[in-house]
């Protein structure tokens, strides 16, 4: 692996867009890997946009490109925008909040370094304690989770994950077309057609944001996700 490209998907992220940039810009990746920053902005509404122009012009990084929607397309359609654009060798998702640690994607690079894994999947339920959200979403995280692992035929503890760490022509080959949250059992269940693939996971640390603070996905999103499950993975 000589270069990572981590796309971060944007929509109304006024208060912590311009942190998370910082945050990633200054992030050293192992074995001196070199990093691509993608930033989707998904047509927010509510001085995103000028947060990250700002951030790009204070840190003078050379590494940052930034994409604008001019039709809000979901958090599914941004990460789709960044796919299309990365070069690097791997590809991973950074939201645009804080939720997880990025100086952790180093964990999830070193299993790749190690030769132990393809895909990598960062879990927030394995090695430690759960750190914030809801009983009942981390109840619902548990059961989609145990859902796709028996439809996909793989051993995973957390498929909600933001961080998904996978070979870019893996990324671009999967033809994905779920645009909001359903993206994320869309991906597991294309990934685990390709049974060439070695998977990993690792811990990862979670300070979940309440809905107040920013967090989008509800309950709707969670019947969304059990369609996604059935859907792509009983299907060709």
């Amino acid at each position: 692996m000589q270069k990572l490209s981590i796309i971060i998907p944007v929509y109304n992220e006024v208060s912590t867009i311009a942190q998370v940039m910082h945050v990633i810009s200054n992030l050293e990746l192992i074995g001196g890997i070199m990093k691509e920053i993608i930033v989707v902005n998904d047509c927010s509404t509510d001085g995103t946009r000028n947060e990250i122009e700002t951030a790009q012009v204070v840190l003078k990084d050379s590494s940052i490109k930034v994409l604008h929607h001019i039709k809000n397309q979901g958090k599914g359609g941004a990460i789709h925008t960044g796919i299309r654009e990365a070069t690097g060798d791997y590809t991973i998702i950074q939201d645009a909040d804080l939720e997880l640690e990025p100086k952790e994607i180093n964990f999830l690079i070193e299993a790749v370094l190690n030769g132990n894994a393809d895909v990598v999947y960062g879990s927030r339920f394995l090695g430690s304690k759960v750190k914030g959200g809801s009983i009942l979403s981390n109840m619902a995280n548990g059961f989609l989770t145990r859902l796709s692992n028996w439809i996909f035929g793989i051993k995973i503890t957390d498929m909600e994950t933001c961080y998904k760490l996978v070979p870019t022509v893996e990324f671009k080959a999967l033809n994905l077309v779920e645009k909001r949250f359903g993206f994320e059992p869309e991906i597991t269940a294309k990934l685990a057609k390709n049974k060439a693939l070695n998977w990993a996971e690792v811990p990862i640390t979670y300070n979940a944001r309440t809905e107040a603070q920013g967090k989008k996905i509800g309950w709707k999103d969670g019947f969304r996700a059990i369609w996604c499950i059935l859907k792509y993975g009983l299907g060709k």
